[in-house]
């Protein structure tokens, strides 16, 4: 990991070299030290390797020279935090709202720099002159329509409402637009061009849907709200592919979803996506909008249940009031808010998260006297605790909780469901989810061995489960080369549990020896007589466990996020608990959880549908609110 730079006539000491860090030797001009250095550190996703330059003991020059972080979120921590410390040659910079472990590893890389430069961190932690300046300062907008938030909800939105005449700005807590929705694959549709260049348009309606969409969730939500975003969320789709966010056709995209209504649009390049929300904002600007990032909402202003505008506070301290007819609340739920989310789960939960999802429109909406809105957890797929952002396809663990031919057990040491349920990973996460915090994935010895020679197609599966569109979890006819190794560095950190018998696993997981050998014995023997009878589960996968040596990974529910939290009536307007409307307020995407029962649905593309086309409604109804008022 060490290595210099570029030549140097005499080398560092090794008592002055740091772990993960390299550079040139530290030069003393006799007004301070220059050179270049070269420190890795842990990010969020895997290591991030940052230069620093120092010319006479001054930080000139930070820059990232190797990272794997998730594009679209951490894009705003990689660009903005070199250029900050530089601008306050100082490592005590806020961080970038959304992306604060990357913006932690980022100092710390350029810490370790100035340590082995010789200097002293201490003396690069005061903040700069500009930045207490800014802090005092107070400046007064005004706008028909104040859109919070610039995920999937908040830029369709806004450019919806801008469109529709109303003089709009768009308030972003990150650096970036796009919010959880560049994490998403895409949304549902019913009836868009695409469809009816496939073929698809026509051969189901939104009542259709609505009625499927009723009987999973038992009449157990806002039919009416469903109704009217669903039956607008084709045009939706069109409007989107016309303002700089194409979309292609996919109908379905799970294995298990194959036989339901081909609904689902994903965005049209899965690595380009963040840059889309890039694009529709800058058509905004271009456009007349006005765009405020790096800056947070904190209270809405508010007279006799009519909104009079919000006020927000910038990074670096600057206030905003903003004077408003209408506000659109698309703060993108609260899957960020670790206490909020235990506190209803009961447990801490792995959620995808950009870090601002802290239930803002809540918050804001019950202090002006709305009432609370339903919550739910966003439950999609399960994974390990190997500390890897779930969906990133680096997770080796992972494999195995995703193989159909694995045993899933939970603390009683009892399978809970069919593991081929895991080809619908909505449905997989609620079963995980009602164990509790963790269970646990069962492999063979005889299993692992094939699956590192052959790839699971040695184990009869043959589809792979993906989590999002075109992102398999594993090779099926590829031999998995990392994956032994992977089991026995979780057994090393306390992730996976080993043991050559069913009694030695046992006392590994901390389960009832008894009870986990019950229900082996009684697996293999549904495995040889060629059934599952208790859950049905495909007989191709009904592979017996053998006589071991056994792995059991630990593994965890996973949600998208928590959302809800902000009450609204059928039209997409914040109400009371009475019902009574706050007029001008609207809200949209995951501030809501009205059309849920209480977890993530089956048909496709559901959120992101109520993110674009319930922004784009919110969009027009308060333009047209506010034109009422001009």
């Amino acid at each position: 990991m060490n290595r210099f730079l570029k030549n140097t006539v005499l080398a560092l000491s090794a008592a002055m070299m740091l772990a993960g860090c390299s550079g040139t030797q530290p030069a003393d001009t006799g007004t301070g030290v220059s050179g270049e250095f070269e420190s890795t550190v842990k990010g969020r996703n895997a290591d991030i390797t940052v230069k620093t330059t120092f010319e006479n003991s001054k930080i000139t020059k930070v820059e990232i020279t190797d990272q794997q972080e998730t594009a679209g979120v951490a894009d705003g921590a990689l660009e903005n935090i070199p250029a900050a410390i530089v601008k306050e040659n100082s490592i005590a910079v806020d961080n970038v709202s959304g992306a604060s472990i990357t913006s932690e590893a980022i100092k710390e890389a350029v810490k370790n720099a100035i340590t082995e430069a010789g200097l002293n961190p201490e003396d690069y932690m005061g903040s700069g002159e500009a930045s207490s300046e800014t802090a005092a300062e107070t400046e007064k907008l005004t706008a028909d329509v104040v859109v919070v938030g610039a995920g999937g909800a908040g830029v369709s939105a806004a450019l919806t409402a801008l469109q529709a005449g109303a003089d709009v700005i768009l308030l972003e807590k990150s650096a970036v637009p796009g919010g959880v929705s560049v994490i998403a694959g895409g949304p549902m549709g019913i009836d868009s061009k695409l469809q009816k260049e496939a073929g698809v348009a026509g051969t189901f309606t939104t009542e259709e849907v609505l009625a499927y969409w009723q009987s999973y969730n038992a009449w157990m939500d806002d039919g009416m709200l469903f109704y009217n975003i669903a039956s607008r969320s084709g045009e939706t789709i069109d409007w989107l592919c016309e303002n700089g966010m194409p979309f292609v056709f996919m109908g379905t995209e799970q294995a298990a979803h194959a036989e339901g209504f081909p609904t689902y649009h994903i965005y049209a390049d899965q690595e380009n996506k963040a840059q889309y929300y890039v694009d529709v904002v800058n058509n905004f600007e271009s456009q007349g909008g006005r765009v405020y990032y790096q800056t947070a909402a904190y209270e809405l202003k508010a007279e006799n249940d009519t909104i009079t505008g919000v006020k927000a506070k910038s990074a670096d301290g600057k206030e905003y009031d903003i004077d408003a007819k209408a506000v659109i609340l698309c703060t993108g739920g609260f899957g960020a808010n670790a206490d909020m989310i235990e506190e209803q789960v009961g447990f801490p939960l792995e959620t995808f998260t950009t870090g601002t999802q802290t239930g803002d429109g809540a918050t804001m909406s019950q202090a002006i006297g709305a009432g609370k809105g339903k919550t739910i957890q966003q439950y999609h797929g399960v994974t390990s605790y190997s500390g890897i952002q779930t969906g990133q396809g680096k997770d080796e663990i992972a494999k195995a909780i995703y193989l159909a031919s694995s045993v899933w057990v939970n603390r009683r040491a009892s399978r809970f469901a069919p593991e081929d349920l895991n080809y619908d990973t909505a449905l997989s996460s609620n079963a995980a989810a009602t164990q509790g915090e963790y269970f646990y994935s069962i492999l063979s010895e005889d299993m692992v061995s094939k699956l590192e020679k052959e790839g699971s197609q040695a184990l009869n599966v043959t589809i792979p489960v993906a989590y999002e569109p075109t992102i398999p979890m594993f090779s099926v006819d590829e031999g998995w080369k990392d994956f032994r190794s992977a089991l026995e560095e979780g057994v090393y950190s306390g992730i996976v549990f080993k043991g050559n018998n069913v009694e030695e696993l046992a006392e590994a997981m901390g389960v009832d020896a008894g009870s986990l050998e019950k229900t082996i014995a009684d697996y293999n023997a549904d495995c040889e007589a060629g059934k599952d009878k208790v859950y049905g589960k495909d007989s191709k996968y009904m592979i017996s466990l053998g006589e071991g040596p056994y792995y059991a990974v630990k593994a965890r529910p996973v949600s998208l996020g928590g959302i809800g939290g902000v009450l609204v009536n059928s039209n997409l307007q914040v109400i009371k608990d009475d019902g009574t409307v706050i007029k001008g307020l609207y809200a949209a995407g995951n501030e809501i959880a009205e059309i849920y029962n209480n977890s993530y649905p089956l048909v496709e593309g559901v959120t992101m549908m109520t993110a674009l086309t319930g922004g784009r409604i919110c969009g027009e109804e308060a333009a047209e609110y506010t034109a009422s008022k001009n």
